[in-house]
């Protein structure tokens, strides 16, 4: 089996970055009140490209040990590693970013508490759902996405999660036109250094 590295979601996270840099300033009244908005600027969105920017920085830095496990239609094989390029790793996520030229017209945007969700109003739209959720400092504690893609060729759904210093999912199913469906996971589990 092999290795999983997607291109296409190379060109998806250049968009993310953004994204999770503006989410952070929308989560920085965890809590309150006014946390709740439907409508803000696009510099007010929390930048997904941007946080995961600082991540890849992090890891590349920490290079922490990661066990990681790639299924492709019911065949599995795992491994514990070090992750040469971080940035080509989470490029999934990055590319996630619904910052740039923010639109509260296609998003429906909820804050409660240590939480803000946005969610499409249309089935169209690439990001279906972004949801971000914050510890007590107000770090990103998880960030759970959700994609699709629909065109004539083929309908993909994608699902992420990634959990701070824990673990990063990515699952992918795909059905090409003509072709069987197929479904693939990725999981990377971080190892806590030995002491």
């Amino acid at each position: 089996m092999y290795w999983y590295q997607n291109n296409n979601l190379h060109k998806i996270s250049s968009r993310a970055r953004s994204f999770f840099a503006g989410s952070a300033l929308l989560f920085w009244s965890c809590g309150s009140p006014s946390a709740t908005k439907s409508h803000k600027k696009s510099s007010d969105i929390f930048s997904v490209d941007s946080f995961f920017n600082g991540e890849v920085n992090r890891l590349q830095q920490l290079n922490p040990a990661v066990l990681k496990s790639v299924s492709k239609d019911g065949e599995k094989e795992q491994r514990e590693l070090k992750i040469g390029s971080w940035k080509n790793e989470l490029s999934a996520f990055q590319a996630a970013d619904i910052s740039k030229n923010f639109d509260p017209t296609l998003y429906e945007v909820k804050a409660v508490d240590c939480v803000t969700e946005f969610t499409a109003k249309k089935k169209d739209l690439q990001i279906q759902k972004l949801r971000i959720e914050f510890d007590k400092n107000e770090k990103v504690k998880h960030i759970h996405i959700v994609k699709k893609i629909t065109n004539s060729l083929y309908d993909s759904q994608e699902k992420l999660d990634y959990f701070s210093d824990s673990l990063y999912r990515i699952v992918k199913l795909q059905d090409v036109q003509g072709l069987d469906a197929n479904q693939y996971e990725i999981v990377g589990k971080f190892i806590p250094p030995k002491k």
